[in-house]
């Protein structure tokens, strides 16, 4: 059972906030995603807001997460999957940073973008979860669908183990 090549979840979120404007950290990415992706309808989101999300992990859509409830092994998926998935990733790198005295990422989202390189970008698929209002597509780059990717571990390990 193979997973194949990384796509957008339909119903997942993400887009642009209404309250907070976009960051420096994040405005090269979502100028582009603007001037390149074929956009939902203009009325229908803040093209001076945050951009979110930052980033994606695999939400067991194809192949679900095994986890014990009650004593029996279940599949999950979504948001509520990938979550975890995400934080533990990061946690490892945390944990490879500090077993070498080194202190850990803190304020990950300039990071984020920075090695935006070392996640695998998602360019298939498409938010919005309705046949009738058209979400926003992930393409190459960030995007409102999947952010810069999912991470890559090795990739990611690599980056964390030369900063200072």
């Amino acid at each position: 059972n193979e997973i194949g090549e990384e796509k957008t979840w339909s119903c997942g979120g993400g887009g642009f906030s209404d309250h907070f404007g976009t960051p420096e950290f994040q405005k090269n990415h979502v100028e582009k995603y603007i001037k390149t992706a074929n956009l939902p309808n203009s009325n229908l989101w803040n093209a001076s807001g945050r951009g979110y999300p930052d980033i994606s992990a695999l939400g067991g859509t194809k192949a679900p997460y095994c986890v014990v409830a009650h004593g029996y092994g279940v599949g999950v998926s979504g948001t509520s999957a990938s979550c975890p998935v995400a934080a533990g990733i990061f946690a490892k790198l945390n944990g490879i940073r500090i077993s070498v005295g080194k202190s850990p990422l803190g304020w990950l989202n300039p990071f984020i973008y920075q090695n935006a390189a070392a996640f695998q970008d998602v360019k298939l698929g498409a938010n919005g979860c309705t046949p009738f209002v058209k979400g926003f597509d992930a393409i190459e780059g960030w995007d409102p669908a999947t952010g810069v990717g999912t991470p890559d571990f090795d990739r990611l390990a690599k980056i964390v183990e030369s900063l200072p």
